[in-house]
């Protein structure tokens, strides 16, 4: 558990507690679920990503993304310690009822929703409150951040944003191009946030941010979420991170832009199998992969839901005070949800 058992935990990207094709829970580690964990690490609430976008594996189409919402609307009648988060007050609920709020998010929203906007409104009802724009590719919303040639947000995409503003559904710019990440963080009227990704600057690969698109983000009022993927952490090249080689980028972010605007973007994903791993993102995306394997693909020492509570730690090694700590690890995020979302 967290040493400070008041601060909410929010983790921008996390595992889910379903697998996304076979809806069922992932294995347990050392006996334990990951529910189990993942209350007993402190984490209050988590993003999961609904559809099957990023593991290589079936049609990302609106009827898979009806297909995982279902399991997790039949898992919460199920599991009494699952809280579907819909407002941010459902966040704090859960932190006082001592359970894990699960957030929907999405990555990539075109294929999801047919290219036609008008299923946003169905998506927010069914209890949608994180849209990623893009994944890596380009789409009809705008191009994903391994592009050659980013052209930027697409005129439909402005549309997606308009609607999502309109709605109450976080704009998420994870894994977008930064062209398409600055035009969509000046077109939002609401704050932005990016899910998961670190630093430009301290390492160069495209999945990450320049500080020209950090400060976008600011600008928005939102926050950039970093992620314990060792490839986008590394300070240097070629050696895996280490959790003080994850607080680098926390640190960076927050002596650009400010203490306000950073958060924990994990992207853990429990469950991960050997050859989806080497089959579909090695073979993909192998600049992003790099020279990593699946058990050396996390931060050395922030490899899991169990290892959350080593972030606030090395966060007070590194100077941060208390109530920066507690906004760095979830209330940044909140204040955010609180604004798109209400109360």
């Amino acid at each position: 558990m967290i040493a400070d058992r008041d601060a909410v935990l929010i983790d921008a990207m996390g595992s889910g507690v379903l697998l996304p094709t076979a809806l069922i829970p992932p294995p347990p580690r050392n006996g334990a679920p990951l529910i189990d964990r993942a209350i007993a690490a402190g984490l209050t609430a988590m993003n999961v990503t609904m559809g099957i976008s990023g593991i290589g594996m079936g049609v990302d189409n609106f009827r898979s993304m009806l297909g995982t919402i279902h399991g997790y609307l039949s898992y919460f009648e199920l599991e009494a310690r699952l809280i579907h988060v819909l407002c941010a007050g459902d966040i704090r609920r859960a932190k006082l009822e001592g359970k894990l709020g699960i957030i929907f998010g999405c990555q990539g929203i075109a294929t999801k929703i047919e290219d036609d906007p008008g299923l946003l409104l169905i998506l927010h009802r069914l209890g949608q409150r994180i849209v990623q724009l893009t994944y890596n590719e380009r789409s009809a919303v705008g191009c994903g951040c391994l592009e050659v040639s980013d052209t930027g947000l697409t005129q439909f995409g402005r549309i997606c944003v308009r609607e999502m503003n309109h709605l109450g559904m976080v704009v998420d710019l994870a894994h977008a191009g930064e062209r398409t990440t600055l035009d969509a963080a000046s077109f939002s009227t609401k704050p932005i946030i990016v899910s998961h990704a670190n630093v430009r600057r301290l390492c160069d690969t495209p999945r990450n941010l320049t500080d020209d698109a950090i400060k976008a983000v600011a600008r928005s009022g939102g926050v950039v979420g970093i992620t314990a993927y060792a490839p986008f952490c590394e300070n240097s090249p070629g050696t895996r991170p280490s959790i003080d080689g994850y607080i680098d980028h926390i640190a960076y972010v927050a002596d650009l832009v400010g203490i306000d605007h950073v958060g924990i973007g994990s992207d853990f994903f429990d469950g991960e199998s050997l050859v989806r791993f080497e089959r579909f993102f090695r073979m993909r995306y192998p600049e992003v992969i790099r020279n990593y394997t699946i058990d050396t693909v996390y931060v050395d020492g922030l490899e899991t839901v169990d290892d959350f509570p080593r972030i606030p730690e090395a966060l007070g090694r590194r100077g941060f005070g208390k109530n920066e700590v507690r906004n760095i690890i979830g209330g940044n995020f909140l204040r955010v949800f609180e604004q798109v979302w209400g109360s």
